[in-house]
């Protein structure tokens, strides 16, 4: 029977907070697994009262160090008013090299700095005190799951805090063969995409830390300053609720022209980009198809190209494409909504193929039909974490997703709504399930985006001239509207979202309203 090493904390206080903070200063929950092992450490440290830790549980602490952890905790809140304390920052040890030198006037006072801080306010169900458990898979290991619960469970029982001193916990472990089961609150688990970044222990963390301490203490000897080095010796490594959306995958692109410079293009036009990125595509996966695909031409008329009569005619496959989707830059109300950056989404669980596929594609120059559709030469330049992706995707810090978004590009409804409000909501509606939005929401339409400086819903007039965004031709005979969706306040939805009938090619495009 497998086995699960679980190590727990229940919050004591009456009314329960988290005061811990992540990288940059943000509130965090849960707390990363290297805080509860920096906790565990120096739990285990104190124990020994300064001589070196036993074999047994330094061994422990090595088993424990190289595993990633799930995490079950309780529900909590940022609280939406916070404090402002007056700190002392980096060069206060300024002040004790003064005191050394004999400068017995030099004061701390005068190396403060402001910071506020918000904390987490944790949810009671019941009476029962919230408690926030680590699951620790060590059936990974060779350790035997009886001795290493023995060697570990009195320094886990010696810890006190999780976070500040004031956040006060009573601890505990043991082992439990169906974790699912037996702990209740929300399971977080590692993940690819999505989710928030916390800091994780690794192959390392406990030579490090003990490496730091040590310079830590001998940081002044003699009158030489020592400053204490940086600790490393952790990585970043996404969690995610198992009830949160899964976000599709993507990957983003700068436009560069021939001097290096970001090209901008307008976004009126901004069909001609994801035209461009698609033939680029296709020409990149004949080349060079991933391994696993037995028949390539038939996958990249479906997959890569989007054709649905390909995918009729191919055995037990459902209808699955890529997306391309040029990005009209947001985040400002005098921003310039040209197309500065172009993203690839692809089906869920299609990382890997995603990945391959931009392999060839970075560096790459875009080959317009027209010449009239560029001005010179256009690249490709892969981009990570990019600030204007973020709007459509979600932040790179503790931000999980949206709950409300509004389109920057107009949605094309599947039909035609004869201007009947009533028929435009079945349309809307369809096309919210065509887009594998599973999370119930609340809607509004307009002619207008939320955003400022995007175009209207507009067809061309009379004479056949565009007012609007440059539709499809097979687009041209359908409603589009703009939208803003709500869903519940609980519920974060991470993107990227396209809705509709063009949202392979980047109209329906939706952008989170923080």
């Amino acid at each position: 029977m497998s086995s699960t090493l679980c190590i727990s904390f229940h919050f004591v206080q009456p009314f329960p907070l988290f005061h811990g903070r992540g990288d940059a200063g943000e509130p965090e929950w849960p707390p990363s697994p290297m805080r509860a092992f920096q906790a565990l450490l120096n739990a285990a440290c104190l124990r020994t009262r300064g001589k070196p830790l036993p074999p047994e549980v330094r061994s422990a602490l090595q088993v424990i160090e190289v595993l990633r952890p799930s995490i079950v905790a309780p529900r909590a809140t940022l609280c939406s008013v916070g404090h402002r304390a007056y700190v002392p920052h980096n060069q206060a040890d300024l002040v004790m090299a003064a005191w050394e030198r004999g400068n017995n006037d030099a004061s701390i006072a005068s190396h403060r700095i402001e910071k506020d801080f918000r904390a987490h306010r944790i949810e009671i169900i019941g009476d029962s005190l919230p408690t926030l458990h680590y699951l620790y898979a060590i059936d990974a290991s060779n350790a035997d799951p009886g001795a290493l619960l023995s060697a570990i469970r009195p320094s886990v029982r010696s810890i006190h805090c999780l976070g500040w001193g004031i956040d006060q916990v009573v601890a505990d472990a043991r082992l439990v063969e169906s974790p699912s089961k037996q702990l209740e609150g929300e399971r977080w688990s590692p993940t690819p995409r999505g989710g928030r970044r916390l800091r994780v222990h690794r192959n390392g963390s406990l030579d490090a830390l003990a490496s730091r301490h040590e310079s830590f203490l001998t940081r002044l000897d003699q009158g030489d300053w020592t400053p204490v080095p940086p600790f490393s010796a952790t990585d970043q490594l996404r969690y995610r609720r198992d009830t949160d959306p899964l976000p599709r995958p993507h990957a983003a692109f700068k436009l560069i022209d021939a001097d290096d410079d970001t090209y901008r293009h307008p976004h009126r036009k901004l069909v001609h980009i994801a035209g461009m990125m698609r033939h680029l595509a296709i020409d990149a996966m004949k080349r060079s198809p991933p391994l696993h695909i037995k028949d390539p031409d038939p996958w990249i008329e479906r997959y890569v190209a989007g054709h649905r009569d390909a995918a009729k005619t191919s055995v037990n496959l459902p209808h699955a494409q890529l997306s391309y989707i040029p990005l009209p830059s947001i985040g400002h109300y005098h921003t310039d909504p040209a197309i500065r950056r172009v993203m690839i989404v692809a089906p869920i669980g299609d990382d890997a193929i995603l990945e391959h596929i931009c392999q060839y594609l970075d560096g790459l120059r875009l080959k317009p039909e027209r010449e009239s559709d560029l001005r010179g030469s256009v690249f490709l330049h892969r981009t990570y974490n990019d600030n204007v992706a973020s709007f459509y995707t979600q932040s790179d810090s503790d931000h999980q997703g949206y709950n409300r978004w509004a389109s920057v590009t107009p949605v094309i409804l599947p039909g035609y709504d004869d201007r009947r409000p009533e028929k435009t909501r079945k349309l809307i509606a369809k096309a919210l399930a065509q887009s594998d939005l599973d999370q119930p929401c609340e809607f509004d339409w307009s002619t207008f985006s939320y955003f400022p400086k995007m175009l209207p819903v507009c067809k061309p007039d009379n004479q056949g001239r565009q007012r609007g965004y440059i539709r499809p031709s097979y687009l041209l005979n359908q409603t589009a509207v703009h939208l803003t969706l709500r869903f519940n306040a609980n519920a974060k939805i991470p993107g990227p979202i396209t809705i509709g009938s063009g949202r392979h090619c980047g109209f329906g495009l939706m952008a989170g309203v923080d």
